[in-house]
């Protein structure tokens, strides 16, 4: 599954990217979802994703 809010944040940093796009896309996107995954283990709450 994937969530369209990454979606849409992978292809609004892709856009804003001059150079090598898809890996500065895909790396700021992957630092979101790491401060996700941190905030949800350390408060100990469940993920639940935005409608």
């Amino acid at each position: 599954t994937y969530d369209p809010v990454y979606k849409e944040y992978y292809r609004k940093k892709y856009a804003e990217a001059t150079t090598h796009k898809h890996m500065r896309a895909l790396i700021l996107t992957a630092r979101k979802l790491v401060n996700l995954v941190y905030y949800l283990l350390k408060n100990n709450v469940p993920y639940v994703p935005m409608k």
